[in-house]
């Protein structure tokens, strides 16, 4: 397949960058363009004007400090698992990149790219929202920051306004004595998540001491399971497992069917993955 045709536009600024996006119908921001050009190729979306960021000086520009991490818009999924700086103080950032499609994809994806593109499935929407990121936005009104929380709002669709584009992610850091988990179901490695979990767990000597988890592949949008973050604080290596996966379905209520599974399957294996991620922290936390 090939696309429809459209016009190319390669701007020296963000200022540049979002006149075209605010004065053109369809135009539409280029990255790494994993995305989007297959999106292209089978004539998914209609792009009128593709306009390449790739020129824009700064935005592939990676910050890190003990508080935590930024990623501009046009820094490589791969620059980001490759920094060790990065994994020491967002460990669930090289956890959920690993789980990212495959070398040559994070070699030409973006960080930013994957939280735009806003699929349900995929990792580090879900990762967002589990550290709480906050989104750089630039657009005809000027600049604002969004959080991740209230970023996506269903599939492949999210809250950036007309004419704007994001220019980077902060990603706070977890407290120092937490573990990031992010785990998931799928059909092969590389593939989208059938289910999955980011779990954010601060255990104690013997019990959890605070959770925070996120679900994805189950809806619109990636899924705060509150009830089961309640569960999670106190529950300990010799407490029944059936406390936590009961509260993950009823969080999940929504979850749901498709060619791959049942919104049942997608329930019950993130109500798996959220076990396994508690018996996880607690035992790292024995072992430390």
């Amino acid at each position: 397949m090939k696309p429809a045709e459209f016009d190319y536009c390669r701007p020296s600024t963000v200022a540049e960058a979002v006149t075209v996006l605010a004065d053109v119908e369809s135009a539409r921001v280029l990255a790494g363009g994993q995305s989007l050009i297959p999106a292209m190729n089978f004539r998914l979306t209609d792009v009128s004007v593709l306009v390449d960021i790739g020129g824009v000086e700064g935005l592939d520009a990676v910050a890190c400090d003990p508080e935590g991490v930024t990623v501009g818009a046009t820094a490589t999924q791969t620059r980001v698992l490759d920094d060790d700086a990065i994994a020491a103080v967002i460990p669930g950032l090289r956890a959920a990149l690993r789980h990212v499609g495959h070398l040559q994809i994070r070699n030409r994806g973006t960080v930013c790219g994957s939280l735009a593109h806003a699929d349900p499935a995929a990792e580090l929407p879900a990762l967002a929202v589990a550290c709480d990121a906050v989104l750089a936005v630039s657009g005809p009104g000027g600049d604002r920051r969004i959080r991740a929380a209230d970023f996506f709002s269903g599939p492949f669709w999210t809250t950036l306004e007309d004419g704007e584009l994001i220019t980077a992610v902060r990603f706070a850091a977890p407290p120092a004595a937490a573990m990031t988990v992010v785990d998931e179901i799928s059909r092969r490695a590389g593939d989208f998540a059938v289910a999955g979990l980011v779990a954010v767990l601060e255990a104690g000597d013997r019990e959890m001491r605070s959770a925070r988890l996120v679900g994805f592949g189950l809806g619109g949008a990636p899924t705060r399971l509150k009830e089961a973050e309640a569960v999670f604080v106190g529950w300990a290596a010799d407490h029944p497992t059936d406390v936590i996966a009961e509260a993950v379905v009823a969080d999940t209520a929504d979850a749901f069917d498709d060619i791959h599974a049942t919104g049942w399957y997608r329930r019950e294996a993130v109500a798996a993955l959220a076990v396994r991620a508690a018996r996880r922290a607690l035992n790292a936390r024995e072992d430390a």
